[in-house]
């Protein structure tokens, strides 16, 4: 079974903006760069300062691989905004491929004052294959920061996957309990071969929504049968 670049990510990717985005567009206390095509490695030594996509700042990076998961340095992250409302997105594209399970990225986002808090996001899957008893599943986990810092209870899962033995999900979408201004987002990846298959993964993109309905554009398409191939 195969998933591939579907309408939503046409959609998205078509629009996304490549190159850096205009200067200014995040206000804070100091200045923060915006963010660029880079490496993971890149990312994770930005630290608290972070970099910035429209409204929300990006910071505190942090992977943890699994034994078998690529480095950091071989992880391509690709910012961007939606064409139709420039909600700000990561991307991150990777060679996964079983056996790879324990893998996680992890990073603060953090609304510009006098702008409209985080209510939603959804979780995308780029280009995926598994056969046999192969499993591939990206999950993301938005968690409000407390005054502390600290993460606080998480708000909202999301969750796509491909198996071979079940329907696939390749686009998954939801909104918080409460419209939220500072988040933890951890992404855990995990490929597994069962007991005979095998799953390679390709990507992965999160888009942060504010206050307003997901665009058609985003809507996921209906869900193929087991043994059928992406659209």
């Amino acid at each position: 079974m195969k998933v591939n670049r579907h309408s939503w990510m046409f959609q998205i990717a078509s629009g996304l903006v490549w190159s850096m985005l205009l200067a200014g567009a995040m206000t804070a206390q100091a200045q923060v760069a915006d963010c660029g095509p880079a490496k993971l490695s890149d990312y994770l030594a930005m630290g608290p300062q972070g970099c910035a996509i429209g409204n929300l700042r990006f910071s505190h990076f942090i992977y943890s691989p699994a034994p078998n998961g690529p480095p950091a340095n071989a992880i391509s992250v690709t910012p961007g905004t939606t064409p139709e409302n420039d909600d700000p997105g990561l991307l991150l594209e990777a060679a996964w491929a079983t056996p790879s399970a324990g893998s996680s990225v992890s990073y603060s986002v953090e609304v510009a004052p006098g702008r409209k808090p985080v209510s939603g996001a959804s979780l995308q899957m780029q280009l995926g294959q598994v056969t046999g008893t192969g499993k591939a599943n990206v999950t993301a986990e938005l968690h409000p920061t407390a005054d502390s810092g600290a993460c606080g209870p998480t708000q909202l899962t999301l969750s796509v996957f491909l198996d071979a033995t079940h329907a696939k999900r390749a686009v998954d979408d939801g909104q918080l309990k409460e419209p939220a201004r500072q988040l933890c987002v951890v992404t855990p990846v995990s490929l597994t071969p069962g007991k005979q298959g095998s799953a390679k993964l390709q990507g992965f993109m999160t888009v942060f929504h504010f206050g307003h309905s997901q665009s058609a554009s985003a809507t996921p398409p209906p869900v193929a049968s087991p043994t059928g191939v992406g659209q």
